[in-house]
């Protein structure tokens, strides 16, 4: 029998009935470790599915204590339509007894890991496309395709068994260059279909070597090359992590040598400079100099991808002492409570005022064009969010992907800039 992958080990354990082994392809009926939910803006969602609940006579939800909800996206409330559907979906948690973290928490995936809610060798499934994003810490996690109702009727959740791509990512990043940098350059070299319907592992010694807030944006990254999740091997650095934040027990898997991945990609990073995608796709990446000069009206800094305490300390690196363009909105997003606390107590969110940049509550903010820095057409942003589809942040906007160095470099002289003269 050929080797498994670490990640087929976990769907075994979650399978209905759990079993031996499993085969690329194969449909499994899992039971997830996790069920992530988000707070949501749509108060119609919340009426269905109460009420089809209901015509099922289901009262009590079997995965009651293993759903955790988020109110994360337009969070606090812009609108008054939002506040409504969320006031909706507040009642409808509640009444089922269902956990919530609700404005300020951060974002979903970041506040699960954070809170030690999942743990290595778990599977989640969760409503949010960057689900993938746990993967950092060693888990399956996946973004919820359909069946919201099977999962919070039965428990229960369809999955075909991905074929996992590898990416070992060798080198070691020039002064002044970020693993922000990195991953968009290795976005760039494989491209928005580089592991489509596949599993991607994040390996190599540049992995190996990188903190944990950099592994998280890593394996966030796997969403935009078409991944249905992403892994990185638990380490000592995951282990150290993970232990701070929980104390519940865990399971590390590990991959069979003889495994065969459906494909392997080496990218050296040593000779890179600062990286940008430029509008309208995550993987038309550039090196920042080509594109050096162009007008920003705003630079934005957070989201999944980039709202971590490494990213908020890069840009108050850049800022110490300075002031951002007059003719440009610069506005900062923590991606959890957990950051926000810590960038305060460092120091970092001061320097940020004193910058003059707008530093907001943690959320999902502008990422997904709901509030919290939205572009009005023709507005050209250079951001560290998750991707620049056209509309991503409003109707009309340009925007532009980079590391949160340049962002500051950008916001400081009102033009797309360099950051390593920065340093």
């Amino acid at each position: 029998m050929a080797g498994m992958h670490a990640l087929h080990k976990i769907l075994t354990k979650c399978a209905r009935p759990p079993q031996k082994s499993v085969s690329l392809g194969e449909f499994l009926e899992i039971e997830p470790d996790v069920f992530g939910v988000i707070v949501g803006v749509n108060g119609t969602e919340a009426k269905r599915l109460a009420a089809d609940l209901e015509e099922l006579g289901i009262k009590d939800l079997p995965l009651r204590e293993r759903i955790f909800a988020v109110s994360d996206h337009a969070s606090p409330a812009p609108t008054v339509a939002i506040a409504a559907a969320q006031k909706l979906w507040r009642e409808f948690l509640k009444s089922h007894r269902i956990r919530t973290f609700d404005g300020g928490a951060g974002v979903s995936h970041l506040v699960l890991c954070e809170e030690g809610l999942v743990r290595p060798g778990m599977l989640a499934i969760a409503i949010d496309s960057h689900a993938p994003t746990m993967g950092a810490i060693g888990m399956y996690a996946a973004s919820l395709g359909g069946g919201r109702l099977t999962l919070y009727a039965i428990g229960r959740y369809v999955i075909e068994v991905p074929k996992v791509t590898l990416v070992r990512v060798t080198g070691k990043l020039q002064p002044g260059v970020l693993g922000r940098d990195a991953s968009l350059y290795v976005n760039g070299r494989l491209g928005q279909r580089g592991a489509y319907n596949n599993a991607v592992e994040f390996a190599g010694p540049f992995i190996d070597a990188l903190s944990m807030d950099m592994r998280f944006t890593f394996a966030n990254m796997g969403t935009e090359m078409g991944a249905v999740t992403s892994y990185i091997q638990p380490d000592d650095i995951t282990l150290d992590w993970v232990n701070k934040h929980g104390n519940c027990e865990y399971t590390v898997y590990e991959t069979d040598p003889d495994f065969k991945y459906d494909s392997v990609h080496e990218v050296d990073v040593s000779k890179i400079g600062p990286q940008i995608a430029v509008p309208h796709a995550p993987d038309d990446v550039k090196p920042v100099d080509e594109v050096a000069g162009r007008r920003v009206d705003q630079a934005y800094i957070g989201s999944c991808a980039s709202g971590r305490l490494d990213d908020i300390a890069e840009a108050a690196r850049v800022l110490q002492g300075r002031k951002v363009h007059p003719d440009v909105r610069l506005i900062v997003t923590a991606g959890s409570r957990e950051v926000l606390k810590a960038a305060t107590a460092l120091g970092y969110i001061q320097t940020l005022h004193e910058a003059n940049a707008i530093v907001t509550s943690a959320n999902c903010g502008a990422c997904p064009g709901l509030h919290g820095g939205i572009l009005g057409p023709g507005d050209v942003a250079v951001t560290s969010i998750t991707r620049n589809f056209e509309g991503r942040m409003g109707p009309g906007g340009e925007i532009y992907l980079a590391s949160p160095a340049t962002v500051a470099a950008s916001a400081i002289e009102g033009r797309i800039a360099n950051p390593l003269q920065y340093r």
